[in-house]
């Protein structure tokens, strides 16, 4: 069945030594690692909805804000199925009210102290906003609110922007961001995600760092798949990381438990490999975001990455 890693909070640094020893290297652009270049989790997590719910707003299941023992098991416990691959986090700050569903996230202070296991563990974190363009967010002031508070920590890698309630990202816009993260750190990345590649800038590419996120979801892993692989193959041979493992794409969409990523016995490794299998372009790093630590479902309360 379903294999995860038991790991307990003392022995969280002894674990995970070997993907704390990395080579610094896998996080910058360069010759593609065999498999994921990337693996890892979303902070906030996300739990399930219950079983046979259709309606999308309930169905895309709710965040949750896990203690930092149990976050660091998830990622781990992710990052586990692909070995060589560098650890990672996208990691939400700022307002996320506007969002569905709408969540309450960390305070600054909780921010620090989860950020400082971050650093012990050797994870690369990414802040990440979620821009509104009803509210008109300013992208600019917070690169550096968020990067002014968080960016002493090792752990942070550069920084995230979510485009589903904002615009397109113009190549002007991407320029903009890019430039700007790399004020506070020349090696700073930034990533974009949509699940629309017309919403990445068409040309921009920076150093050549730039990550291309694909959080497409809501369709039989097959479709997925194929969407995937066209994302991959049209940014190539820019950086492209997979979000997957929605609660939404956990049985299928009508509901029924007859489908979807909860079937496969191995969820995260098979789907990543079933990516893998599709996706190649020499030199290309691909990476991997797996989103639903806890099933809701009655049939797969053995789910919970947190353990």
């Amino acid at each position: 069945m379903k294999t995860l890693l038991k790991l307990s909070a003392a022995g969280l640094l002894t674990a995970f030594c070997s993907f704390v020893n990395t080579e610094e290297k896998a996080l910058y652009p360069g010759e593609k690692p065999p498999g994921f270049a990337f693996s890892g989790a979303w902070q906030p997590s996300r739990v399930s909805g219950p079983d046979g719910v259709t309606d999308l707003d309930v169905k895309i299941g709710r965040f949750v804000n896990l203690p930092p023992d149990e976050l660091s098991r998830v990622i781990f416990n992710v990052n586990g199925k692909f070995p060589g691959s560098k650890a990672i986090a996208f990691w939400a700050v700022g307002d996320m009210t506007g969002l569905i569903p709408a969540h309450e996230g960390l305070s600054e202070a909780q921010h620090e102290n989860y950020l400082r296991l971050m650093d012990s563990l050797g994870v690369a974190v990414f802040p990440e906003i979620f821009p509104s363009k009803e509210k008109g967010t300013d992208i600019i002031r917070e690169i550096d609110y968020w990067l002014g508070r968080f960016g002493h920590h090792p752990s942070v890698a550069g920084f995230g922007i979510d485009l589903e309630y904002f615009e397109k990202a113009t190549d002007e816009r991407a320029k903009a961001w890019d430039q700007h993260i790399k004020k506070y750190n020349s090696r700073y990345r930034l990533f974009l995600r949509h699940y629309s590649p017309d919403y990445m800038p068409p040309t921009y590419r920076g150093k050549g760092d730039i990550i291309f996120v694909d959080s497409a979801s809501e369709a039989e892993l097959e479709v997925l798949n194929d969407v995937f692989k066209s994302w991959a193959d049209r940014f190539a041979p820019a950086t492209c990381i997979f979000q997957i493992g929605y609660p939404a794409d956990e049985d299928n969409m009508a509901g029924s438990n007859a489908g979807g990523w909860w079937k496969l016995q191995d969820p995260i490794k098979d789907w990543g490999n079933m990516i893998l299998a599709t996706v190649y372009h020499p030199g290309q790093e691909l990476g991997l975001v797996w989103v639903t630590a806890r099933s809701g479902k009655s049939y797969h309360q053995s789910w919970d990455l947190t353990r």
